[in-house]
């Protein structure tokens, strides 16, 4: 005896979904500074004196965290 085994309800019980999404990294865009002058005999010690990396891949690190919108969309079938 063979039993066979499909789709509940038929090909009519088929669930498509389609999903989609924005994930938001530092929306604010907050000023990521870099590590502070150590030189005792600076007159900026203990300042940062420019942010940390450039945007993204561009020309910075990751760890830099500048502003990033990434969108996806996702198909489930």
């Amino acid at each position: 005896m063979m039993m066979m085994m499909g789709a509940p309800g038929g090909a009519e019980g088929k669930r498509y979904t389609l999903n989609f999404s924005l994930n938001f990294i530092n929306l604010l865009n907050r000023t990521n500074l870099s590590n502070p002058v150590n030189n005792l005999r600076s007159s900026n010690f203990g300042q940062s004196l420019f942010p940390v990396g450039g945007f993204g891949n561009f020309g910075g690190s990751q760890a830099a965290g500048n502003r990033r919108i990434q969108a996806s969309v996702r198909f489930n079938f």
